[in-house]
């Protein structure tokens, strides 16, 4: 008797629960980015976005700073060079 009215019970409690909030969900764009760096042994330095600003431009310029690059390309593309960088802030 007692674990009917316990059956019962749950049963009753979990039908008539609130729904579990929703969360929205925010999308998020990426974008290419064009970032001009300067080509320093097997590191990219002095990196800025050419052609956007904000968010994106920012972390852009991060991953870029991140870049290493083979020592052959280096030396096949001294100075500056422009690479494009697809960010999703």
């Amino acid at each position: 008797m007692f674990l009917t009215v316990l059956a019962v019970t749950t049963a009753l409690s979990s039908s008539y629960a609130p729904p579990a909030p929703v969360t929205p969900f925010v999308e998020t764009v990426s974008q290419a980015v064009l970032v001009d760096c300067q080509v320093s042994g097997a590191n990219l330095t002095d990196c800025k976005a050419v052609d956007a600003e904000g968010v994106h431009a920012i972390e852009a310029v991060k991953l870029a700073s991140q870049v290493e690059v083979p020592e052959s390309f280096a030396l096949a593309n001294p100075g500056r060079i422009l690479i494009k960088m697809t960010v999703n802030p």
